[in-house]
């Protein structure tokens, strides 16, 4: 049997192997929470999330998602707050909801333009409008 106690050189390396697990805890533990926050981090899921359902089900022709429905698309509310309303946002959410054709026109366009200051979470989907090929845009902010 040993009478070996803890020696200067033990305590160092235990204390370091803490030290260091613990700095590592705190620099990336807010990194793991931080896309479920809120704020503008959730914006692109946001915009996502709305473009697929709007694509999928809200404007799309009973059967077949992607084909939008003309009547649809045209009664989306052009007014921001109805339009917020009718997508179930929150009152500090943005969106502006823009259908283009094949060449970039502009067919219909709700809610108001995103401003150049704020950070805007924007997605597309190719969609089929008024028998061609165009694109839904939805940006958030």
């Amino acid at each position: 049997m040993t009478d070996r106690a803890q020696t200067t050189l033990d305590f160092a390396i235990g204390m370091s192997v803490f030290l260091i697990t613990t700095a590592f805890v705190f620099t990336f533990a807010p990194g793991l929470v931080a896309p479920f926050t809120g704020g503008q981090e959730a914006a692109p899921v946001v915009a996502n999330r709305l473009a697929d359902d709007l694509v999928q089900d809200e404007l799309a022709v009973e059967g077949d998602p992607y084909v939008l429905n003309e009547t649809a698309v045209q009664a989306l509310p052009s007014d921001e707050n109805a339009l917020r309303d009718d997508l179930h946002l929150p009152a500090t959410t943005f969106v502006n909801v823009t259908v283009e054709g094949a060449n970039g026109t502009v067919r219909v366009a709700r809610g108001a333009a995103p401003p150049p200051s704020e950070e805007t979470a924007v997605a597309w989907r190719v969609v089929t409008y008024d028998g061609e090929r165009g694109e839904l845009r939805v940006s958030v902010w």
